[in-house]
């Protein structure tokens, strides 16, 4: 098999704006990601590497130790920023679930220039390689939202249904979607503790709705001086319920937004202490 990625790459010793954005937000642990996610590209696959589903608990896995600080999470944030700013292509991923960037295609490129047979999917291509003697165009692709087809050529031996696909698909978005919302959530516990079945319902009723609902939700703690945060797995996997668009009524008091069915729907008592603490002596 002909050897696609490559030993080594170039870092330039002063960083763009980009890197430095990235730094200034997550300091060293932003620039170690992003070294680390290049590490990957240029060693795997050399121009691009695959980015949806498991692919952040296992680029953890992969190259980060234990004690290194570095979260599933983190690194979700820092891919979403470097597709914000451009350290990789925002189009690509959003069309292939990859993570790549024309700097990142022409410096592989350069590198790899004079080997005898260089695969490339023509799709992933943002830089010119036409006077690359060596090139080998894949098999053409399809591009689905946010994900790559994976129903590979007619030669393959396993063959995926539709029905396959989508439900895979569709459980990537999940998962992305529930990343988002997390986000979101004030007190991150727990996160652990929702099911996937669960991502999934949550992606049924969508972004903006869920979106929503948490910011309802922040709204009536904020107004009631004793409650504390739910847990984001039991907000998520329960308490959400009661802040969607259907269930939610708000009541207007004193200026806040608060839920009913809570303590204020019970109606007060009017007491006569003084006649209590009367009685309380005659006893």
């Amino acid at each position: 098999m002909a050897k696609v990625g490559i030993n080594a790459f170039l870092l330039d010793c002063r960083t763009n704006e980009n890197i430095s954005e990235i730094e200034a937000e997550y300091g060293v642990k932003g620039f170690a990601v992003v070294v680390r996610l290049w590490q990957k590209i240029y060693a795997e696959k050399g121009y691009y590497c695959e980015w949806s589903g498991r692919s952040t608990l296992l680029f953890l896995s992969d190259w980060f130790g234990g004690g290194s600080g570095v979260t599933c999470s983190l690194i979700n944030e820092i891919v979403d920023r470097c597709l914000k700013n451009g350290i990789f292509d925002a189009g690509m991923y959003e069309k292939y679930s990859i993570l790549t960037s024309a700097r990142i295609q022409s410096q592989y490129f350069d590198v790899v220039k004079r080997r005898e047979k260089i695969l490339v999917k023509k799709e992933y291509l943002l830089v010119s390689v036409a006077k690359i003697k060596g090139i080998v165009y894949e098999n053409p692709i399809s591009a689905y939202r946010n994900a790559k087809n994976v129903c590979e050529n007619d030669t393959s031996k396993v063959k995926v249904s539709k029905d396959d696909y989508k439900n895979t698909m569709c459980k990537a978005d999940a998962l992305a979607l529930f990343e988002r919302l997390w986000k979101l959530y004030p007190l991150k516990r727990g996160k652990g503790q929702v099911s996937d079945a669960q991502k999934m319902k949550l992606f049924k009723i969508g972004y903006d709705e869920m979106a929503r609902a948490i910011e309802r939700y922040k709204r009536y703690v904020e107004s009631v001086d004793y409650l504390k945060y739910q847990n984001g797995s039991t907000f998520f996997n329960i308490g959400y319920v009661d802040y969607l668009d259907a269930n939610y009524q708000p009541v207007k008091e004193s200026g806040k937004e608060c839920k009913k069915n809570v303590f204020n729907d019970y109606p007060h008592r009017d007491y006569d202490f003084d006649q209590i603490k009367k009685s309380m002596f005659e006893q």
